[in-house]
């Protein structure tokens, strides 16, 4: 016998394997030849290395960074982070009440450009590197064909899947270390280790041809997720905040790799 409660909850794990194993393509430390920075941008402000966080400084410097970001930055090897997108994402879990094989296919991410930084710690001597983010909007597009059983149930099916997240509230903190560039000898900042959290204000989530067409289903199940999305959410919250470090480990290695510390730290 099962509940509602029971099937909504692994129904949304196939989403927290989507994100931990789809975006976890990033933990690997992401291949970029391009040289770093020779010259100071317009866009990236400096700051005390003796005190990097005076007047808030390191701060401003993070945030006055993201309308780049957004943008992309081809010349350093930074591709754009608005929107983020992912050609393929493979799914394979095959035990317990969650049977699952396929994948999701042209992942479209919108939103992590309009983050706000709500605190920023640069610590060079004790080696942290902390910030809060706060997001108003995640909205997450993609394709998917999936075949396997949740619970009781078969699943079987391909369509449309579209997830959005209100007022994410993360958290980052961040072991460091001072590096030279292999190419330039130019310092670098690289992150070692890095934990997240994150508070999320409410959740949709819509899933196309569920259960291999049976509409009715399919709109009880999604009614229900949107119902009780935020206790979801608090379900999955550590698969999550590991599958967000995944992400913001490669992704600002990436960048930080590229902007060598002579201009941006006096």
């Amino acid at each position: 016998m099962f509940t509602y409660w029971k099937l909504a909850i692994n129904l949304v794990v196939i989403f927290a394997v989507f994100i931990t194993q789809g975006f976890g393509a990033y933990t690997r430390e992401i291949v970029n030849d391009k040289l770093p920075l020779q010259e100071r941008p317009p866009w990236l402000q400096t700051c005390k290395r003796s005190n990097p966080n005076e007047n808030k400084c390191f701060r401003q410097l993070f945030e006055g960074c993201f309308p780049a970001l957004a943008a992309g930055i081809p010349e350093i090897g930074v591709k754009s982070f608005e929107p983020l997108n992912i050609d393929q994402v493979s799914v394979s879990k095959g035990s317990g009440n969650l049977v699952l094989s396929g994948g999701f296919q042209n992942l479209v991410i919108r939103g992590p450009s309009n983050a706000t930084v709500k605190r920023a710690n640069l610590d060079l001597d004790r080696r942290l590197l902390n910030f809060e983010l706060e997001l108003p909007k995640l909205r997450i597009r993609a394709k998917y064909n999936l075949k396997g059983n949740i619970l009781l149930l078969p699943l079987v099916g391909s369509g449309d899947v579209a997830m959005a997240l209100k007022n994410v509230h993360t958290t980052v903190y961040t072991r460091i270390s001072l590096r030279n560039d292999t190419q330039t000898g130019d310092e670098i900042i690289h992150i070692d280790e890095m934990k997240v959290g994150f508070e999320v204000g409410a959740m949709r989530i819509h899933l196309k041809n569920l259960f291999n067409g049976n509409e009715i289903l399919a709109a009880s199940i999604n009614s229900f997720l949107n119902q009780n999305g935020k206790e979801v959410i608090g379900e999955l919250r550590p698969d999550l905040e590991l599958g967000l470090a995944d992400i913001f480990h490669g992704l600002w290695n990436n960048v930080f790799s590229k902007m060598p510390t002579k201009l941006w730290l006096d």
